[in-house]
């Protein structure tokens, strides 16, 4: 389980599903009730779990959750920067190379 500073559940599922378009994970199912999701990446199962502190944790396979859950952060501070702009600032491009993203704004 690997402990995260990921709060915004709009945002969680707005990277989740950027993910899923790019082709990075193969789906996930939200369960509101406990407030958990499933994630499948093709055949590598993960969980997200909201804590008691109000963060939500990353749980599967050891081997591959501290890079499953690096790469959603990305995802989650990207769909965070998108949603969170200034009314007089867009998107002009967006990128990513080698697995760093770049956005530039257009204002």
């Amino acid at each position: 389980m690997i402990s995260t500073e990921m709060k915004e559940k709009k945002q969680l599922v707005m990277a989740l599903k950027e993910m899923r378009k790019r082709g990075e994970i193969t789906e996930f199912e939200r369960n509101v009730k406990t407030d958990s999701m499933k994630i499948d990446r093709s055949g590598d199962e993960f969980t997200l779990n909201l804590s008691k502190e109000g963060n939500y944790n990353v749980g599967g396979d050891n081997r591959l959750v501290e890079r499953f859950s690096n790469r959603l952060k990305q995802f989650y501070a990207l769909e965070s920067i998108k949603e969170n702009l200034p009314l007089d600032f867009e998107v002009a491009e967006e990128s990513e190379t080698e697995g760093e993203m770049r956005l530039i704004l257009k204002g």
